[in-house]
């Protein structure tokens, strides 16, 4: 995975870094932890304090656009940044899409 910076803004008001950066990569959409450690691994940051935000790719391109904020301390980061796990539903692993949805399952008769 290739990166490539593209602007980096200093937001004095919640002590962070905003950071653009575009990745190119072969085969798959790399994962948000494989983009948090290239990220870090080339800016020199901590991964404590580097909060990915959004991943957005075009259908048929190895291009991916990165919006990620770079916080000073681990601290301003637990204040200010957003909490994506917490905030997604888990769902069951046994249930099937039918009986998700409410639908009655048809019974065999003999």
């Amino acid at each position: 995975m290739e990166l490539k910076l593209l602007e980096d803004k200093e937001n004095k008001l919640f002590g962070r870094h905003e950071l653009s950066i575009e990745a190119s990569y072969e085969g798959k959409t790399p994962t948000r932890d494989e983009i948090r450690e290239g990220i870090c691994k080339k800016l020199g940051l901590s991964p404590d304090t580097l909060d990915i935000i959004r991943i957005d790719q075009e259908y048929g391109l190895r291009v991916s656009k990165i919006t990620a904020y770079s916080y000073g301390s681990k601290e301003s980061m637990d204040r200010f940044a957003k909490k994506y796990k917490e905030k997604k539903p888990k769902k069951p692993a046994d249930a099937s899409p039918a009986a998700a949805a409410g639908a009655p399952t048809a019974e065999k008769k003999e």
